[in-house]
């Protein structure tokens, strides 16, 4: 992914056990939706998390969330 300006950055108090999500819009952006309860270093990893999953294709995977997400903390070590 090369282009930062198609990516919406939403803060949402959510559950501590969730750090972050993408949400892919009909418009061909994506939402990164940030937990407010979590510190800016931790925001800042969950976005680069994010990221990968925009830049890796993954929504266009036909495979489980759940393998995917192991893959990408194998990859990057996690966030």
């Amino acid at each position: 992914m090369s282009d930062y300006n198609n990516i919406n950055v939403k803060y949402i108090d959510l559950p501590c056990s969730v750090r972050s999500y993408v949400v892919a819009n009909d418009d061909m952006t994506y939402t990164i939706v940030l937990n407010s309860r979590l510190s800016y270093q931790q925001n800042a990893l969950s976005y680069a998390h994010e990221c990968r999953h925009i830049s890796n294709g993954d929504y266009e995977k036909k495979c489980s969330v759940d393998l995917i997400e192991i893959v990408a903390h194998k990859e990057k070590g996690g966030n």
